[in-house]
């Protein structure tokens, strides 16, 4: 018989034998499953039989509901050992008689780190930022233009001196 082993933080875990054809669950005591927690909706999610095992679907739920660490956004068929969270309320779903079909993944050990002994740019390697970089390119026009710019503004000065009857610099 399928059943949900629910791991409450104030109670611990709590086993609930999934009997009915459609079992919904959610905070309010309308629900056929009813967990007392903040992050759980009010009506959250529906289990309903399909063949041998349930299918979950999310009921709209603010918190949302996640099936082995997956966000559920369509009904997903459950299988023996899937790990489901209502919000930050994690059940389990077993069926009597079988074992876990989708262990966790076991952590792979991690090969020991060495240092390069060189380094290279591989051809075409672009820059990684998603950001594109702002190029100033210089024109040959406009630093003439800026050039000639500021010559005139040298010429303008002397002959304003030489206007005003003053003496500039000694060159």
């Amino acid at each position: 018989m399928p059943k949900l082993v629910i791991s409450l933080p104030d109670a611990g875990e709590v086993i609930h034998e999934l009997t009915e054809v459609s079992v919904t669950v959610g905070r309010t005591e309308e629900n056929s499953l009813q967990i007392s927690d903040p992050s759980v909706s009010t009506r959250h999610a529906e289990m309903a039989m399909h063949g041998p095992n349930y299918v979950l679907t999310d009921l709209g739920s603010t918190n949302g509901t996640r099936v082995n660490g997956d966000e559920l956004t369509a009904p997903r068929q459950l299988n023996p050992g899937d790990r489901i969270q209502f919000g930050k309320v994690e059940a389990i779903y077993e069926v009597a008689g079988k074992s876990e079909a989708h262990p966790l993944p076991q952590p792979q050990e991690a090969a020991p780190a060495m240092a390069a002994t060189s380094s290279h740019r591989p051809e075409g390697f672009g820059n990684a930022s998603p950001f594109q970089t702002k190029r100033v390119k210089k024109n040959p026009v406009n630093m003439v233009a800026v050039g000639l710019f500021a010559l005139a503004i040298v010429i303008a000065g002397a002959v304003t001196f030489v206007a005003c009857g003053i003496e500039g610099p000694n060159f």
